[in-house]
């Protein structure tokens, strides 16, 4: 049985990709174009008083993109980091990813997320640019992140604790996957990057919730408290 009914999932809306990634990550609606913004505007007025001059677009720009800098902002409000690939912390990551909580992957103002669900056997990509989310085994999770590696895409390993969502605690319960299911979790990886200028797709996606998962409001107050 698949954990896909139970995932949250944004479909590319525009080139939103950046609160799909962070959406997909944290598992619920939680962070907006307007939200993601909102800290760019602020990050930029913090760079304009660095520089002595007026910065304007380095973190975000009209047409809905943002930089690491936002993701990394926005995802202080949970503690949570990120961590490049490439760099001596991440060596565990790279001898054993299936161990990790999650990764978030950028090529060509493209981002999106790969998450493990509770056990190191569920892993799926979230991918905006699917159709829904798909299976990942523990073999493919490390052949995908070289071949994205080798691509030239940036990869950032998700360190802290992610809120817990409704996916997770099925995940605990549910058998390992067979070997149909594995086979699957092959399937040869077609989020290339692009931009998506010209992608635009209805913004469909599973509406799963959990009862340990924080309210909406309780993230807004949190964001606020954060950033002001």
């Amino acid at each position: 049985m698949d954990l896909v009914p139970d995932i949250f999932f944004e479909k590319q809306e525009g080139n939103l990709c950046a609160q799909h990634a962070l959406n997909a990550l944290l598992q619920g609606p939680y962070f907006t174009a307007i939200d993601l913004a909102e800290i760019g505007r602020d990050l930029d007025a913090k760079e304009s008083i660095v520089h002595g001059r007026q910065v304007h677009g380095n973190n975000y720009d009209d047409s809905g993109y943002f930089s690491i800098q936002v993701i990394q902002r926005a995802l202080s409000v949970w503690d949570l980091e990120l961590v490049p690939w490439g760099s001596t912390d991440a060596s565990s990551a790279r001898e054993a990813p299936q161990d990790q909580l999650a990764y978030i992957c950028h090529l060509d103002q493209h981002w999106f997320t790969l998450r493990k669900f509770a056990v190191p056997w569920r892993w799926y990509n979230l991918n905006s640019t699917q159709a829904c989310p798909s299976y990942l085994s523990e073999t493919y999770l490390g052949m995908l992140l070289q071949q994205i590696q080798s691509e030239g895409y940036s990869i950032f390993i998700v360190k802290g604790s992610l809120p817990g969502c409704s996916a997770d605690e099925r995940a605990v319960h549910m058998a390992p996957p067979s070997m149909q299911e594995k086979s699957k979790g092959a399937t040869p990886f077609s989020g290339k990057g692009v931009r998506l200028s010209d992608t635009v797709g209805d913004n469909t996606h599973n509406e799963a919730t959990s009862p340990s998962q924080p309210s909406l409001d309780e993230i807004r107050q949190k964001r606020l408290a954060r950033f002001g």
